[in-house]
């Protein structure tokens, strides 16, 4: 019985591992079609993220309340306005209230605009004032009244108007101006911002006063 049992035993053996192998190499074939899925799935999202980045118009008006639109058209609540400059860099703009001029249609009026901008991988710059004027047609965006421009890095500018010019990616101004940081204060009337390089350029004869431990030096 034992001897009759052999043959038996050996075939079952073969055939379960021929079975093995079978569902491994199904395995494998599975499991190559689906990284081949997650691949080109990965490679799709990446074109339509593409696709879409180039498609993104120089200036886009989101408006957040839908039905206080139908209710008053020319006037948006909490809208927010993406720029997006030569260097395809997304400048970002929310308000509180965002009204079309009544004799310009052109122009929107912007109630308390506040935004953000990305200089770099490290440094962020925020903006804040009480009123706001955007001017489609000459791409030009006005801050009036109490403008605070703060970097993350802590230095902040105060002044009462500037204007971002979107197509130059410039930031001006001639009205007076005071920078603070943790180095100290610098006084000017009129300046240029220039958000491609960080740099700025104050007008006239700027006044610095340099922070030390025992106070201002002038």
């Amino acid at each position: 019985m034992k001897l009759q049992n052999k043959p038996f035993h050996k075939s079952w053996i073969n055939n379960v591992q021929n079975r093995e192998k079978d569902t491994t190499k199904k395995f494998s074939i599975k499991k190559y079609i689906l990284k081949i899925i997650i691949i080109s799935l990965i490679v799709l999202s990446i074109i339509i993220i593409i696709r879409w980045w180039q498609k993104v118009p120089n200036k886009e008006i989101l408006n957040i309340d839908k039905d206080q639109e139908i209710n008053q058209p020319d006037t948006l609540v909490k809208p927010v306005i993406l720029f997006k400059n030569k260097n395809k860099s997304i400048f970002t703009v929310k308000a509180y209230e965002a009204k079309k001029d009544i004799s310009n249609s052109a122009i929107i009026i912007l109630k308390k605009p506040e935004g953000h901008y990305k200089l770099s991988n490290e440094k962020d710059m925020y903006f804040y004032a009480t009123k706001g004027i955007l001017n489609n047609n000459k791409n030009i965006l006005e801050l009036k009244n109490d403008v605070i421009i703060e970097s993350s890095r802590g230095t902040k500018f105060f002044t009462n108007e500037i204007t971002y010019n979107v197509d130059d990616n410039l930031i001006s101004s001639n009205e007076n101006i005071i920078v603070d940081g943790s180095w100290g204060s610098l006084n000017g009337k009129g300046f240029i911002y220039n958000l491609e390089n960080s740099t700025i350029n104050l007008k006239g004869r700027p006044i610095l006063s340099l922070s030390n431990n025992k106070g201002n030096i002038k």
